[in-house]
């Protein structure tokens, strides 16, 4: 057995409470940015990051996910060529951004990014300086100590932005907030191992063995970034900015539920498969009997969120908001076949396989780049929302696909858990109508025959 059922689930609970908790200190402190800054500037800075997150996918080479899948990522020459390259790397992305200030500054005619730009730009050193150990606490499924560590940079970060908020209400609170909130949690990593095992190091063995599988992961990267974002560049053109901003809150709710499960691919499924010695079958019985427990309470879970979620949004947000909530509840649906996805990508990361992630992402963004078009102007924003389901169901096919080659088949698993899953729905759907909670399946229909365009 990869590892006792206790232990997994233990580290799955860590893995959700500071989750759960860096999600609702991300709400607090966005709150209470918006009272203390300017609605301009938060959009400024978002763009900045937008900008600095797609330079950092749209560069990644895998050299996390190569220590820990790598059999000799606890040697000191391994995560050491590792760290050596993802320094080279924030170098060379600090000299990009720094070339391309005059064009992006330009193409937005926004003329402050001249200076903030610029000033942002030292982020990709710190970050390509930030020690490798995170890694290999991953590696080492220390998962207590690593989303303990990630919590309380979290907290470092937020706190820093507050107060610089708080004294300089101007863009340069968030500019030195984002700078901080990475020097500072950077230079603390090098002592969640011993600091004194880090030196800079060029072993070609371990340069071969990480570009080699970096490249699916760079691949798999940049396709990534262009499905999660596609939605947001398509519908800022094609759509109001009002309808955008009420797309944005069900989007947003609804990513949280996948992210979770994201993350725990990463931080439980992904090293604990890259760590055993089971493969093909004998790896698939082996995690069945969890992977059903888990998935099971998901589906439960998930159904009920699914069934309230409009609710949720007339309860949360005013009725200029109240379009989210059935967007809200066909995203869930979508989110669904995100999980079953997201577990997918972290088995056969494990296993070594990154190119079947590369290729379900891909898929999923030729999906969403040919129907989207289409559909949205014909038939309205509801439809267009079912895409995004139907998008996240090919990527999940082209996995199960894949999957099957390496003997990771949970087909008919799954099949029979998404069965349940809308089952479910529609069962607490119309329990809740019962007690007067919602409008049941009936309220559904009528919700889907308003189109908004």
């Amino acid at each position: 057995m990869i590892a006792s059922r206790q232990a997994i689930f233990g580290a799955a609970g860590w893995v959700t409470a500071t989750f759960v908790a860096q999600q609702v200190l991300r709400l607090v402190s966005n709150i209470i940015l918006a009272w203390l800054l300017a609605p301009a500037l938060l959009g400024t800075m978002l763009l900045i990051n937008t900008l600095r997150t797609g330079g950092e996918l749209l560069t990644d080479v895998g050299v996390g996910q190569s220590i820990v899948n790598n059999r000799r990522g606890n040697e000191p020459d391994f995560y050491n060529t590792a760290w050596t390259i993802q320094i080279v790397r924030g170098l060379l992305l600090f000299a990009v951004a720094m070339a391309l200030t005059i064009p992006i500054a330009r193409g937005y005619d926004n003329p402050d990014l001249l200076i903030l730009l610029p000033a942002v730009a030292p982020i990709f050193i710190l970050t390509g300086l930030t020690s490798p150990s995170r890694f290999l606490l991953q590696k080492q499924f220390a998962v207590r100590k690593l989303a303990l560590f990630d919590l309380a940079a979290a907290v470092f970060g937020a706190g820093v932005q507050i107060a610089l908020a708080y004294f300089i209400p101007t863009i340069w609170a968030l500019v030195w907030g984002l700078l901080l909130g990475a020097a500072v949690p950077g230079a603390a990593s090098f002592f969640l191992i011993d600091w004194r095992s880090h030196r800079l190091r060029w072993e070609k063995e371990a340069v071969r063995s990480i570009l080699h599988f970096g490249k699916w992961v760079f691949l798999a990267s940049l396709v990534y970034f262009l499905a999660m974002n596609f939605d947001r560049l398509y519908f800022a053109d094609a759509i109001s900015f009002a309808l955008l901003g009420i797309y944005g809150i069900a989007r947003t709710f609804a990513e949280t539920v996948t992210l979770l499960f994201q993350r725990m691919g990463s931080l439980l499924i992904f090293p604990k498969i890259a760590a055993s010695e089971q493969r093909g079958f004998d790896l698939q019985r082996a995690i069945r009997p969890l992977r059903l427990a888990t998935l099971l309470l998901v589906a439960t879970g998930l159904a009920f969120g699914t069934a309230l979620a409009d609710q949720f949004i007339y309860l949360v947000y005013d009725e200029r908001y109240h379009a989210a909530g059935f967007f809200l509840t066909i995203l869930l649906v979508g989110s669904w076949f995100g999980i079953l996805a997201s577990m997918a990508d972290a088995m056969m990361m494990g296993v070594g396989k990154p190119s079947g992630v590369a290729f379900s992402n891909g898929a999923k963004l030729v999906a969403i780049a040919i129907a989207l078009p289409l559909v949205l102007p014909r038939y309205g924003m509801n439809a267009a929302l079912v895409v995004f389901v139907l998008a996240e169901v090919v990527r999940y096919a082209v996995l199960a696909w894949r999957k099957r080659g390496v003997g990771l088949s949970f087909l008919r698993q799954d099949v029979a858990l998404t069965l349940l899953f809308f089952g479910l729905i529609f069962l607490f759907r119309e329990m809740t109508m019962v007690v007067g909670l919602t409008g049941g399946v009936a309220d559904w229909l009528a919700q889907a025959r308003t189109s908004h365009g």
